[in-house]
């Protein structure tokens, strides 16, 4: 199994829909913490992101977007986009 990253970035598109995926994501035992990113504001939303640690970015994007949370983006701890 690939390694996890250390801390990635899941970009969302609004603050609401950040607390729904943060409540989604804790249905399935995946922390996540709500970050305000201003990189990524305005025209692509409101910037705000959700920080996980030691988890799989791409399993938890699937997590939401089955539930009709808007992911933007994901980064891991370097910047790097992951998709």
């Amino acid at each position: 199994m690939p390694k996890q990253p250390e801390v990635s970035y899941l970009q969302i598109s609004s603050i609401t829909h950040a607390y729904r995926g943060q409540q989604i994501l804790q249905r399935h035992g995946i922390f996540a913490q709500i970050q305000r990113d201003s990189r990524y504001a305005s025209p692509r939303g409101c910037g705000y992101q959700l920080r996980l640690r030691r988890q799989d970015p791409v399993y938890a994007r699937q997590l939401l977007l089955a539930e009709g949370v808007r992911v933007l983006g994901g980064k891991d701890g370097d910047g790097n986009d992951l998709f």
